[in-house]
């Protein structure tokens, strides 16, 4: 008897016990489509612009900026646009992107949470290059 009433209240115990759970980190700021945040190899494109769509809470500060490196390897801005999120939470920004590698730097920053910044690397290839590989023969086998 006494077995049992221990191990009924043990299972009580465990039962109402508190618990500790931890969230991950909130960002103010979700992307959609445009770019992938994540995204840890260069993206190629023949694209001249970029639009990137995405959410983020109501009075958000998003601000996206192209970054190229001239001649002499300094990072000099190409272009740059700053949104502020409307009620409804969505967000929409469309960048230009040079020929060869653009660092494009997408930032939130919101009152009451840290700022979230994000680049990634997109590479623009000439269209002569899409031509080239349009009209090009591949064969199984051949190099």
């Amino acid at each position: 008897m006494k077995k049992r009433l221990f191990g009924l209240v043990l299972a009580g115990l465990l039962c109402f016990s508190p618990v500790s759970a931890f969230a991950a980190e909130v960002t103010p700021i979700t992307v959609s489509s445009g770019i992938d945040l994540y995204q840890e190899e260069t993206e190629s494109t023949f694209d001249s612009s970029r639009t990137i769509y995405g959410e983020a809470k109501p009075n958000t500060k998003v601000s996206v900026s192209v970054n190229c490196k001239d001649a002499n390897g300094d990072m000099s801005v190409v272009s740059a646009q700053e949104v502020t999120v409307g009620s409804m939470g969505i967000f929409a920004a469309t960048v230009g992107l040079e020929m060869g590698y653009n660092y494009v730097t997408l930032t939130a920053d919101k009152a009451g949470y840290d700022e979230a910044s994000y680049t990634v690397v997109i590479k623009r290839l000439p269209n002569q290059l899409k031509k080239d590989l349009q009209n090009m023969i591949a064969l199984p086998g051949l190099y």
